[in-house]
C-alpha cells in the first residue's frame, strides 16, 4: 500500500501528530506519521511514546529517522501543529531529511527575532490581511505566513501562523496546511467512529501494538473500498460522489463490515482484493 501511495508528484504530504488511548486503566500515547491519499490520511508508521504529554526533540528526531529507513521521505512536505516546533527541529527537517514543511506556531514565537516587524505582522493579520515575511534562522531563511483564523476554538486560536520553507504562494501554503486536519479525522475513525478500540480494555503493550496494526489495516481497507465506491458513483453522478466523499470511510466501513460477518467469506474476498491488483501495485511478501 505504501509503495502504491508513494508518488511524489501527487501524494507528497506527510501528517504528524500524537493521540492518547485510554485502554482499561492504562493510558497510551502514540505518535503517528501518515500520508495523504485521495484527500484521506493513511497511517504508515507509529510508536508508543510510553509517557504522558508531548514528544520532545530527541523522540521526534528518532521517530522520523526510523520512518525514513522504511520509506525515504526526501522531498515530501511535513504538516504539523504547534507541538512540533523548535529551531533544532526545523533545521533537522531540512538539513538531515531534506523535507519541506509547513508547521503552525504559537502566537509570539520568534517575536524577538523580528523586532518591530512582528508587531506590524500581527496587526495586519488581525485586520484580515494575509501576510508573508522572511525569518532568518541560522543558515536558513524560512517564511512566516499569517492569516486570521475563520473558525477559532477560543480567543488564543484567533490567528493561524505558519513557518514554512515551501516556495508556493502564501494562499496555496495555507490551503496545503488545511490537509493537516485529516489526521484528526483519522484518529476519530480509529478510536470512536468505527472501531471503538478503547472499549477493548487491553493493557499489555505488545497486545495493544498488535491490535493497533490490525485496526490500521482494517481502516486502510475501509478507505480503499470507500474510494472505489466514490469513483464508481462519479461515473454516473459527479455531484453526488463529491457530497458522499465526506463520509468516505463510513461507506467503506459498511462494505467491509458486511464481508467480515463470516471469516471464510472475508478471507476469500480479501485475498481476491490483494492478488487481483494491477501488477505494479501487487505487494511483495518477504
Amino acid at each position: 500500500m505504501v509503495l502504491r501511495l508513494d508518488q511524489r508528484g501527487g501524494h507528497k504530504y506527510l501528517l504528524m501528530d500524537a493521540t492518547s488511548w485510554n485502554l482499561g486503566i492504562v493510558k497510551f500515547q502514540f505518535l503517528y506519521l501518515s500520508i495523504i491519499y485521495e484527500g484521506i490520511s493513511i497511517p504508515i508508521f507509529f510508536v508508543n511514546l510510553g509517557k504522558k504529554g508531548h514528544s520532545n526533540f530527541g523522540e521526534r528526531k528518532r521517530f522520523l529517522r526510523m520512518a525514513n529507513i522504511l520509506l525515504p521521505l526526501k522531498g515530501m512536505t511535513l504538516l504539523a501543529d504547534r507541538e512540533y516546533i523548535g529551531r533544532n527541529w526545523f533545521t533537522f527537517l531540512v538539513d538531515e531529511l531534506s523535507l519541506n514543511f509547513a508547521i503552525r506556531l504559537p502566537q509570539g514565537d520568534y517575536k524577538t527575532d523580528l523586532g518591530h516587524l512582528y508587531g506590524q505582522f500581527i496587526r495586519d493579520i488581525k485586520k484580515g490581511k494575509t501576510k508573508d515575511i522572511p525569518l532568518k534562522m541560522g543558515n536558513h531563511t524560512f517564511r512566516l505566513i499569517g492569516v486570521k483564523n475563520r473558525n477559532p476554538e477560543n480567543q488564543e486560536d484567533d490567528l493561524l501562523i505558519l513557518l514554512t520553507n515551501l516556495p508556493n504562494n502564501k494562499h496555496k501554503i495555507i490551503a496545503i496546511y488545511g490537509l493537516r486536519w485529516q489526521i484528526e479525522c483519522m484518529f476519530k475513525c480509529l478510536k470512536s467512529n468505527g472501531f471503538n478500540m478503547e472499549d477493548l480494555g487491553f493493557t499489555n503493550p505488545n497486545k495493544v501494538r498488535l491490535m493497533l496494526c490490525i485496526v490500521i489495516a482494517c481502516y486502510v481497507l475501509c478507505v480503499c473500498e470507500g474510494i472505489k465506491k466514490i469513483k464508481k458513483k462519479a461515473k454516473n453522478n459527479e455531484k453526488t460522489a463529491q457530497v458522499n466523499r465526506v463520509s468516505l470511510f463510513q461507506q467503506g466501513y459498511e462494505i467491509v463490515n458486511l464481508k467480515v460477518q463470516k471469516i471464510v467469506l472475508f478471507l476469500d474476498w480479501l485475498i481476491n482484493e490483494i492478488f487481483y491488483l494491477p501488477k505494479k501495485f501487487k505487494p511483495i511478501f518477504i
